[in-house]
């Protein structure tokens, strides 16, 4: 897929959205300019970020969406999550916007003014100290008209970020898919994520034989309880003989094994007790073997 956007001279970023994750590549005249993976608060860029994003994706569960801009709003979107922080947070009533944007304006800056309360937001895309545009929530495209921005930035509580970053042109110098092994990485991932999924098939498949022996362990205690309810002391001895000749307590998930311990318990049993409670007896730990191995 990167191959194809390299060819096709691909302008605009892809934006992965994974469970509990997100990532964006931002693409340049079929470059690869920047890379950027966010999980909570922590943030990877550039090598990391395309790792982390190898790892999301081979985990599943995600989904991408591609975008294709103009260059110079590429431009603003770089600034907006890779900019240099000039303002942040700041009050708009405490600054002096005109002083602002004419230092702005001076400076020749790029970037993005980002415009927003706690629940609206609008963000000004900047070329070389000119507006280029107005981006609103609510709105499809960028726009021209400054006035939902203009009502956003009259709203109480209203604050501003200011961030720059470098021209167009100069981001075109980067290209990560040049910089980067990407089949490499693509490649020690996929192998790295066989083996952790390996390990915790290994670690599941433990904990389960553990839990299952434990099960298995409460099922011989419960079976040497009803035998001695039945038959006295000698009952313990009777089903630890039988379990032993199966092979084990084990032999309790074999069907055939408990119809044999079964009839090895009642040919035992024969001279201790009645017919009566012999049958009793073994309907008890028949139906204990099948409600604990099947529940």
């Amino acid at each position: 897929m990167l191959d194809k956007l390299k060819g096709g001279g691909f302008t605009g970023y892809l934006n992965f959205i994974f469970p509990s994750s997100s990532g964006i590549l931002f693409f340049e005249g079929g470059k690869l300019i920047s890379a950027l993976h966010e999980l909570d608060k922590a943030r990877l860029s550039g090598f990391e970020a395309i790792a982390e994003l190898s790892n999301q994706i081979l985990a599943g569960g995600g989904s991408l969406s591609v975008y294709r801009l103009s260059k110079d709003l590429v431009m603003g979107l770089h600034a907006l999550l890779h900019g240099e922080v000039l303002f942040k947070g700041q009050e708009l009533k405490l600054i002096d916007i005109k002083g602002l944007l004419e230092k702005m304006k001076v400076r020749q800056l790029n970037g993005c003014l980002r415009i927003y309360t706690e629940d609206r937001s609008a963000l000004i895309f900047y070329k070389e100290g000119a507006p280029l545009g107005f981006f609103h929530d609510g709105s499809n495209d960028i726009e021209t008209s400054a006035s939902e921005s203009q009502k956003i930035a009259g709203l109480p509580g209203a604050k501003i970020d200011v961030l720059s970053t470098k021209s167009a042109d100069e981001l075109m110098l980067y290209d990560l898919l040049e910089m980067v092994n990407i089949d490499k990485i693509w490649d020690s991932t996929k192998i790295r994520y066989a083996a952790q999924m390996e390990q915790l098939s290994k670690e599941a498949q433990e904990r389960d034989s553990v839990q299952q022996n434990e099960r298995l362990r409460e099922l011989e205690d419960d079976l040497k309880e009803v035998a001695v309810a039945y038959l006295g002391k000698v009952g313990r001895t009777l089903v630890d003989k039988e379990l032993s000749e199966r092979g084990g307590r084990d032999a309790l998930l074999n069907a055939d094994e408990v119809t044999k311990f079964l009839a090895g318990v009642e040919k035992s049993s024969k001279l201790l007790t009645s017919l009566s409670k012999l049958k009793e007896m073994s309907d008890l730990m028949k139906n204990e073997i099948f409600n604990r191995v099947n529940g």
